[in-house]
């Protein structure tokens, strides 16, 4: 399984779920989590968010700063930091639809509809948390499904707030990634 975590410029955000991701699921086989940006290029983490990291003795386990491209669209999942950015996303590739989601949404439309992993593969269960969105609920912003960017400005307090936003997040995601036969 392939997990694409995706956020604007992935200097921050993306790079941090990819971690604790990557953390969650240590000794998982088949699991395979990349983050991307949308935008930006390479760029170097901010003073403020190494600074938060180093607290948590948290390290970022890829390079930032790397681009969503089209060697990246064979995932079976992609994660977004924001709603805006998986509209651009969605927009520009459409068939990135049914497997795209915000971090949130995700794991709130998998608390709702629990895996069944005796009875279907991880695509099939995808399916069925797809199956009730529509295309209308990516207009706008919703505090809901974002996870708030400090940008490359913020202070060491917002960055440690998102950290452990994205921990919290991270480890509620990694449960559900989990257990999946090989099929």
């Amino acid at each position: 399984m392939r997990v694409g975590v995706i956020c604007f410029a992935n200097t921050c955000r993306s790079p941090v779920a990819e971690s604790f991701l990557v953390r969650f699921l240590a000794g998982e086989h088949g699991i395979e989590i990349f983050s991307r940006g949308v935008a930006g290029g390479p760029g170097s983490t901010p003073a403020s968010m190494a600074q938060a990291l180093a607290q948590r003795d948290l390290s970022l386990v890829s390079a930032s700063g790397e681009l969503l491209g089209s060697g990246d669209l064979d995932a079976d999942l992609y994660l977004f930091m924001e709603r805006a950015i998986l509209r651009e996303a969605v927009v520009r590739n459409p068939s990135l639809w049914p497997r795209s989601f915000t971090m949130r949404e995700f794991a709130r439309r998998a608390q709702l509809n629990p895996p069944q992993r005796d009875g279907e593969s991880f695509s099939e269960w995808l399916t069925v948390l797809h199956g009730t969105r529509r295309r209308e609920e990516l207009l706008g912003t919703n505090r809901e499904d974002d996870v708030r960017d400090p940008g490359l400005g913020g202070d060491v307090e917002a960055f440690d707030a998102m950290i452990s936003d994205l921990e919290i997040l991270s480890n509620k995601v990694a449960g559900f990634l989990t257990g999946w036969p090989s099929r």
